[in-house]
């Protein structure tokens, strides 16, 4: 009997664990399927959001491409720009300069002291009721550009200013322009002036280039050629106190080729060497004897010119004078009224 009950305890001890076990699996089965209902979930919203990513990639890869294509139509409107641009700026700056070409002063002469004076006493008579006259002081390499305002140079007409670009002269310039163009003229001075400056007013400022004409200048004046050459002092700028004309034998060029010719030209340089000496000796006189020396004005062969100016000492204001001044036919008062000349320029 106590076997029979207790086979039946075991029994029942199976039966409870196998069932345990069962209701074990098909719990885990339950939770391994919620599981996998999870990670479909996760896989479907992924795949969304690759789908999704494929969407937003397609249309960047689009939108690259017309960006592409819209950089190529704009790089070839660009260079189609560009050449167009190039091609009126080369007509525009062939016209400019058929224009130049053809813009010619409406007059040049040159003017003695004394009539610059009587020059300067015409302009001085000018009035204006309103400020619209133009006087410009410019030194020497000064552009017109670097003094005035871009207001005040747009009053000046193009062709006027052309012009002016074509001047370079050595003592600068002075400029008369009356906007309304009834005057509009420039001057070149025998001396430079104290500083560049302009004024706009109801007449024209000579007051400074007449300081400047009449200024006592101790100058000393050389004009130098191959075989004669001209050395003369004027301690006030108005007569010749010394007075040194140098002159040797030269030899004329040679026209004809080979050793007769080099021969001759080494000859030439030997009697312009022996005429330069002669120069120097005489000049070295005159600077000695009428020290000191405010300013030298010179004038001829400008390779005779550069040799003379490194044996001048290098404190001196030198002045070099485009002229053709020939000595042999000009007296030292024609010399020094040339030298001394101003050089007038209608626009």
């Amino acid at each position: 009997m106590t076997d029979k009950k207790n086979v039946e305890k075991e029994d029942t001890k199976e039966t409870k664990k196998g069932l345990s076990t069962f209701i074990g699996k098909i719990s885990g089965k339950g939770q391994l399927e919620l599981e996998i209902e999870k990670l479909n979930s996760r896989i479907a919203k992924l795949e969304l959001d690759l789908h999704s990513a494929k969407t937003q990639l397609e249309k960047k890869e689009a939108l690259a491409r017309q960006a592409v294509a819209d950089r190529q139509e704009a790089e070839a409107r660009l260079n189609q720009e560009l050449v167009r641009t190039q091609t009126l700026s080369h007509e525009l700056e062939t016209i400019r300069a058929e224009s130049q070409n053809r813009l010619e002063f409406r007059g040049i002469e040159n003017l003695s002291p004394s009539a610059v004076q009587a020059y300067l006493s015409k302009l001085r008579s000018f009035r204006s009721p309103a400020d619209d006259l133009l006087t410009a002081y410019l030194l020497p390499g000064t552009r017109l550009s670097d003094l005035l305002s871009e207001k005040i140079l747009d009053m000046i007409e193009e062709e006027t200013l052309t012009l002016l670009e074509r001047l370079d002269p050595e003592t600068g310039l002075v400029l008369f322009y009356d906007l309304h163009r009834m005057i509009c003229e420039a001057m070149v001075p025998p001396f430079p002036a104290p500083s560049s400056s302009w004024q706009l007013g109801n007449r024209f400022e000579t007051s400074f280039l007449e300081e400047n004409l009449n200024k006592g200048y101790r100058i000393l004046v050389l004009v130098l050629h191959a075989g004669e050459s001209f050395i003369g002092f004027a301690p006030d700028a108005r007569v010749f106190d010394t007075e040194e004309l140098v002159r040797s034998s030269v030899k004329e060029k040679h026209s004809k080729g080979g050793f007769s010719q080099r021969r001759f030209e080494r000859l030439r340089e030997e009697d312009i060497a022996h005429h330069m000496d002669k120069v120097f000796e005489a000049l070295d006189k005159v600077l000695e004897e009428n020290s000191p020396i405010d300013c030298v004005i010179m004038s001829g062969d400008p390779q005779l010119i550069r040799e003379t100016q490194k044996h001048l000492p290098l404190n001196f204001e030198i002045i070099e004078k485009p002229s053709d001044i020939k000595v042999e036919k000009a007296g030292g008062e024609e010399i020094l009224r040339t030298v001394l000349s101003s050089r007038r320029y209608l626009l």
